[in-house]
Formats: C-alpha cells, structure tokens, sequence
C-alpha cells in the first residue's frame, strides 16, 4: 500500500495520422496505447445544437461506447488466457471478431466506415463467450442531446445537452480518424525540459534520495520487502539502493487519443490503500461515495450520503457494471505524464479520470470462470490519486524496477509485464505500450473483486489482476468542484467526463468572447511531480469575468463541449442548514449541463 495523505486543494512515423482539420500540430499523432491498429475508431467533435441528431450525419457521433470501435485484433495481449471472455467483445485469448473495422478503415462486416458511421452495437468474439458488455447501443449515456439509435455503448453519440462550439477550431464534421501505429518517434517531437535545480536534498522525507531532479524511494538490495534503508545501514550504505529515476518523475507513455471498447488487456497485480477523500486528483467525495457500501466512519458516511442526495447521478452506477466507489491510484509515472503534443515542459498531461476494466485472475493468470469459486464479476474503476514512486518503492514504481517478494507466486506478479522473472528489461526507459501498471485500489473495488460485494470482507492485501482501459460510462453530466470563486480568480476541478475520462484543457470565456486556458494547479513541488494536484486554476491577470460563466472541455481526442451557463454564482445555495453549509464549504459541486 502507497501512504495517502490528506491534500488542500488552495512517434517514428510510420503512416499513423489524425486527420481532423485545426488540431495543434502535436495531435496529428495518433498515439493509442494498445499497440494495435484501431481503424475505424473515428470519434468526431460531440459540439452540436440541443437535441442535435448526432448519428443522422453519419460522422456526427463520439462513437466510443460498445459497437464504435469495435473488432479490433487483441492479439498482442500479453499472454492467452484460458477461460471465458470477460465483459467485452472479445473472447478468450482476444481473437479478431468478426463483426468490426478492418485495418485501414475499409468496411467490415457488420462494422464501421472509417471517418464516422456507427457499426450497430458490439462484437461477438471467435472464440470464447460473449461478452455482455457487446450488446446493441441504443444511443449511450449522452443520449439527451441525440437520438441517434446506432452509436452503442456508454460513450454516445453527441453530448447531452452540449452547444454548438462557434470559437472552436475543430469542425463539427471532421471526425478524428485513429489510424496506424501506437508510438510517434518523429524527431520533431518535444522532449521534456531538464528538471530544475531543486537546491540541497529538498525531499519531504529523509528515507527518500534526490536524484536527476526528483526525488525517489529507497530500498535494501538485500531485502526484497524492504521499503527504505532503514535495516541495510540507512542512506548511503553498501546495500542502499535508489530506485532509478525514471519512474520518479513524469512519465512518457505513448499518448492515448482514441479509446475503444475492445482495448487488449495487461496483466497486474493490485493492492489497496483504504478509503479517502484526499486524492491528488482532487476530485474530493466523487469517486469515493456510494450507496451500495456501509460507511464504519460516520463522519465519511453521513458525507456521502449528502451527497448522494444532492448530486444522485454521481453515485449511480451504470446499467452493466459497478463504478462508483471503485477509484484507483496508478504508478505516479502513469499519473503524471509528459505529453509532446500539449503545451508545458514537463507534467502537462493528468490522467485523473480515465476509467479502466478490472478482473481478478488466478495466480497462474487464467480466468475464474462464472460460477466457480473464486469468480467475482468485473469492475469498472476511475483515476483518483497517485502512487508516487518517492513514497512507495516497492508497489508503485513499475515494470522491471519492482523488489517485491510477497507475490513471487503471481505468474504476472513481479516484476510487472513486460519483464519477466528471467528476463528483466533495463532500469532506465521510458514506458512501453505493452507496459503494465501498478493499481492501489480502493477499498471498496477490492472488496468487490475478491468476495463480489462492496461490504465484503477483504482476505488477500494483494491479488492477480488483469486490465484494460475503457470508455468511462459515468451517469450524467460534468460537474465541477468549485475551490475558490470571484470574477478575478477561480479554481476547481473536474469530474465525471465520459468517453475517455480525462481532460487535456479547460478554458472560461471572457464577457469579450475570448477564451482563456486554465492551467493545472501550478503550486506543487517540481522534484515530487507524481504529487501535482489536479485543479484547475485561473491565470493571475487573466481577468475580470462574469456571471454567467462560460467553460470549454476538451479530452485527447481533440473534442469539445461548450456549457453556456456552467457557473451562475461564486457561493453554493443559499441556506441555513449549519450541516449543509458545512458540506458545501468542500463539497460545492456543479452540473454543467453538457457531456461528451
């Protein structure tokens, strides 16, 4: 387990393109983490009037959900797997299905025109059973602004509610096509600037080690359960060994623009770290509250049951899958990437909401079948927090740089995919698409995945897990958690993004009718990057606005959303409950109105 503490808030080319008229250059790169070809993922910009028909024109539709990117080849997984196809669209072992996209967009049976129109629902796996999840979409959660009957699955097709983007330079027709390989080594691509000079030993803790900028855990060579020097001698003894600073600082993993719902899957393997409200992505009770669990803490329990009261969409699971309360924290490698293509010189790109699959596996890495001991259905877990390297050597520092002992009899245990116990890749690397993670799972995902019930008592403090990432099917609209508010400078977060979960900028509109960017919460200490809030802030002198307040959203596909009227006061309603009041001094949330 990582230590979570209480946080305030104040490409070589290889003919892989995005072609989608007014993407910044470093997007033309269509970079998807499955090492795969996805044609025919072709999402375009969800900006559309209200009740906008999105799949009547064909290419108008997000298509991110069950049936938009189906019948992709899943044949790189890491390793077959007997048993079943679990909750998705390929079987066991991930062959080709047969109702999908052919390589290079052409059209397949039963699937989908590159460039934008809908295949009917999701695909039936060769082999293997086939996966709930694979069923018809009649029209996904954004189906408020659409009426659209062939989009499937929880992306949708258009966002519920969203206005039409007149300032964004992404047209309404111009789908984003995900085509060829993963990876973009083109040389024109930026590299993260060096690390600033941090001055003498800055690190929080002295059991950590400052090195290339970043500070980094500590562990004895001697001791493969050993989390700091302490019983080898302490820091600079013989036996004192750093963790490579690779995985301390922002990682570069291959950016992600597309996510289908037939991504490949990796083997893990999963602790947990409790329940908290605390989160680097500062999401606060989103994320963590819902009804299905029995809050011990009282003070956590009546918190959530307020809000679940006042903001019911964000404790409502969807319709085939638990989500809510299953947050997870990733490698702070993963947390906290360097993106070529976004603005910044290092830690520009969060992956606080994204939202992956999860399965528990048997030690050998097969699949529990349904209905034999042992098989808990799969969950379905969002990004909330960071497991920072400096912190945690033993569990959060990735492939190829683990010391662990405790699962030596995880067939995918340790190190991670895709070293393997006799061959282990270098220390220093940036990640590789095939890459595993590390997941510190909540609680109440834990529970979930060893006994199938969110109160169910938790045996094992580390279990074999496979993954893979997915559209995130959250219920209902964005919302934003409002920090601080006033016509010169606001802060919040934001949550509860469907399609791909996550955020690559964030603008407010000017009573001009300029936009003006955000910027991730910038007070965070450059040696400890993995830790960087997830706010969003207001640059200093970027003022006066006013109320209405206007909010752009736009995630790595390149698409946007436009809330007209995302924010009409600075103070949370009016009233004289001391309770509520209390509530709302940390837990204002917004309904935005618009969705991708």
């Amino acid at each position: 387990m990582h230590l979570t503490t209480e946080r305030d808030p104040i490409h070589r080319e290889e003919g892989g393109h995005a072609r989608r008229a007014g993407l910044p250059a470093g997007l033309a790169g269509v970079l998807l983490w499955s090492g795969l070809l996805a044609a025919g993922c072709a999402p375009a910009t969800t900006s559309g009037s209200v009740g906008q028909d999105a799949a009547a024109a064909g290419s108008g539709g997000t298509c991110l959900g069950s049936g938009g990117c189906a019948g992709r080849s899943d044949a790189s997984v890491d390793a077959p797997v007997a048993g079943t196809g679990v909750g998705g669209s390929t079987g066991a072992g991930g062959v080709t299905s047969t109702a999908g996209v052919a390589a290079g967009g052409a059209t397949s049976v039963g699937g989908v025109v590159a460039g934008g129109a809908t295949g009917v629902g999701g695909s039936t796996g060769t082999a293997g059973s086939t996966g709930t999840a694979g069923s018809t979409g009649k029209g996904g959660s954004g189906s408020a602004g659409t009426s659209g009957t062939n989009c499937g699955g929880s992306g949708g097709c258009g966002g519920s509610g969203a206005t039409a983007d007149a300032g964004s330079d992404v047209p309404v027709d111009a789908p984003l096509v995900c085509i060829g390989p993963t990876v973009s080594e083109d040389p024109s691509l930026r590299s993260p600037a060096p690390r600033p000079d941090a001055g003498t030993f800055p690190c929080t803790s002295a059991k950590w080690a400052f090195t290339d900028g970043v500070c980094c855990a500590q562990y004895c060579s001697n001791d493969d359960k050993s989390e700091n020097c302490d019983s080898c001698g302490g820091p600079g003894s013989a036996q004192c060994t750093v963790v490579n600073s690779k995985p301390c600082a922002s990682g570069r993993w291959p950016e992600v623009h597309c996510v289908s719902d037939n991504e490949p899957w990796h083997y893990s393997r999963s602790t947990h770290f409790g329940l908290t409200s605390g989160g680097a992505c500062a999401f606060g009770l989103y994320g963590l509250c819902t009804m299905s669990f029995t809050f011990t803490d009282k003070q956590l329990g009546g918190d959530c049951s307020t809000f679940c009261g006042l903001y019911p969409d964000l404790c409502r699971d969807p319709d085939t899958t638990t989500l809510r309360g299953n947050f997870a924290a990733p490698d702070g490698d993963y947390y906290t990437q360097f993106w070529p293509s976004l603005p910044g010189d290092n830690d520009n790109y969060l992956s606080c909401g994204e939202c992956f699959q999860l399965v528990r596996t048997k030690k050998d890495g097969t699949l529990y079948l349904p209905g034999e001991t042992g098989y808990t259905p799969p969950i379905t877990l969002q990004i909330v927090d960071s497991c920072p390297c400096a912190a945690n050597s033993k569990w959060c520092c990735g492939s190829g740089r683990d010391h662990c002992a405790e699962v030596s009899d995880f067939a995918y245990g340790c190190p991670l995919l895709p070293s393997t116990k006799t061959s282990i890749v270098p220390l220093d690397h940036d990640p590789l698409p095939n890459e595993s993670l590390h997941l510190d799972l909540s609680d109440i995902a834990m529970s979930r995945l060893q006994t199938g019930d969110a109160n169910g008592m938790m045996v094992d403090g580390v279990i074999p897990t496979r993954y893979r990432r997915v559209p995130c099917p959250v219920k209902g609209n964005i919302h934003i958690l409002l920090r601080n508010g006033g016509e010169y400078y606001f802060a919040f977060s934001v949550v509860n993004v469907a399609g791909m979960g996550s955020l690559v900028q964030v603008e407010a509109r000017l009573p001009s009718g300029d936009w003006v960017s955000l910027k991730r919460d910038p007070n965070y200490l450059s040696f400890q990057p993995q830790e960087r809030f997830g706010t969003w802030v207001l640059p200093q002198g970027a003022g006066p606005f006013a109320l209405p307040l206007a909010l752009r959203f736009t995630d790595p596909s390149g698409r946007s959303v436009v809330s007209e009227q995302a924010l009409k006061s600075w103070t949370p309603p009016a009233t004289t409950d001391t309770n509520l009041i209390k509530f709302y001094s940390n837990n204002y949330f917004i309904d935005t109105g618009v969705q991708f």
